[in-house]
């Protein structure tokens, strides 16, 4: 492959291999750009060239006006992020978007000459639906593939809506589901980690753990919780994904964790970085996780993300009720928590035994 420039290839301390597209400090300060990652190679060299393109007109004061035509495939999306139903997606939901559309997008779909952001609406058919699932599936993943088709099946919807297609070729693809994630922590998994972190110096990120583990919620929004949070022992916030507001009573041991650390003298975050006093990004919080969990001899598959799921499962083997859960997780659907619930002996016990008990 010609190399692309700020583009590179980069092993995560997990061992899991990415696309880094990291341009010079120059070239973010003069066009706004910024460090990314990528999974997936076409979406990181779409945004590399992107970016290289952006700075030569920048250099060459050059203001380009990009003209989209309306009835292709680029014009459908262009409109979509003009719509309401673009609108209302939190921040989070719309870079997923777009990370999944930009490399989409700059594909060719079956032996079609154009990229699909070119193509007709009117030209993309059922079979190009499914061949781009197929393309997907075996180039990237089976996950990608699902969620790709997700969109542009909501793209398609709102395109009806608007009368720019008749029909959508994206809707009934009877797409195939993805094993759920069954990953659990084990309690001393937990308290190892915590122990590392505070060893290590990042007591902040200790807590973070806790705070996923404990109140049964999602990385992001433990990172972006403040002091003004967190009022008569209880934590209440708006989460981030689905905007649901919880009140959820600190634990005993998060009690006592809490009285112990003091907020920042200029800042309310409740998780920051120590090394320089300010609250972690979006990706740099797992970086430092993972340094962590390997100095504490955990297994790499363990995630942050997975403290979520084992809190609400060992909420279910305590024996508490859906709508208790659902009180706590900020589950909306009965459906949902089950994906967070995992079966386990524990509570194939506890079932055995209000039935006989």
């Amino acid at each position: 492959m010609a190399h692309i420039k700020y583009l590179r290839r980069k092993t995560l301390e997990s061992g899991h291999k990415i696309w880094v597209v990291n341009p010079p400090k120059y070239v973010k300060e003069a066009i706004g750009a910024y460090y990314e990652q990528f999974s997936d190679q076409s979406d990181a060299t779409a945004r590399a060239i992107s970016i290289a393109d952006q700075y030569t007109d920048y250099k060459r004061n050059i203001k380009r006006e990009v003209h989209i035509n309306e009835r292709t495939v680029g014009g459908l999306v262009n409109q979509y992020k003009q719509t309401n139903s673009w609108n209302k997606l939190t921040d989070n939901s719309k870079r997923t978007y777009d990370q999944l559309l930009r490399g989409t997008l700059r594909l060719r779909v079956s032996e079609s000459p154009k990229l699909l952001q070119d193509m007709l609406i009117e030209h993309i058919s059922v079979k190009h639906a499914e061949y781009l699932y197929s393309q997907l599936c075996k180039d990237v993943s089976m996950h990608r593939a699902n969620h790709v088709c997700k969109v542009l099946r909501r793209i398609w919807t709102v395109g009806q809506r608007l009368g720019l297609t008749k029909v959508n070729p994206f809707k009934n693809m009877g797409l195939r589901k993805t094993p759920a994630r069954t990953v659990l922590w084990e309690p001393e998994q937990v308290h190892a980690f915590v122990d590392k972190a505070d060893e290590m110096g990042f007591p902040s990120l200790g807590t973070m753990a806790l705070l996923c583990y404990d109140l049964c919620q999602r990385p992001g929004d433990m990172r972006q919780l403040t002091w003004q949070d967190f009022r008569d022992q209880i934590f209440g916030f708006e989460q981030e994904k689905n905007k649901t507001w919880v009140d959820i009573p600190a634990s005993p041991r998060l009690l006592e964790r809490m009285q112990s650390v003091s907020p920042s003298n200029w800042h309310d975050q409740i998780v920051y970085y120590e090394k320089t006093g300010k609250p972690y990004d979006r990706r740099q919080y797992n970086k430092v996780f993972c340094r962590i969990r390997n100095a504490a001899g955990l297994p790499s598959e363990l995630q942050l993300r997975d403290l979520r799921r084992t809190g609400a499962t060992e909420m279910a083997e305590a024996g508490c009720t859906e709508d208790e859960l659902r009180s706590v997780t900020g589950h909306q659907s009965r459906d949902v928590l089950s994906i967070y619930v995992r079966p386990t002996r524990k509570l194939a016990a506890a079932g055995i035994n209000k039935r006989f008990g």
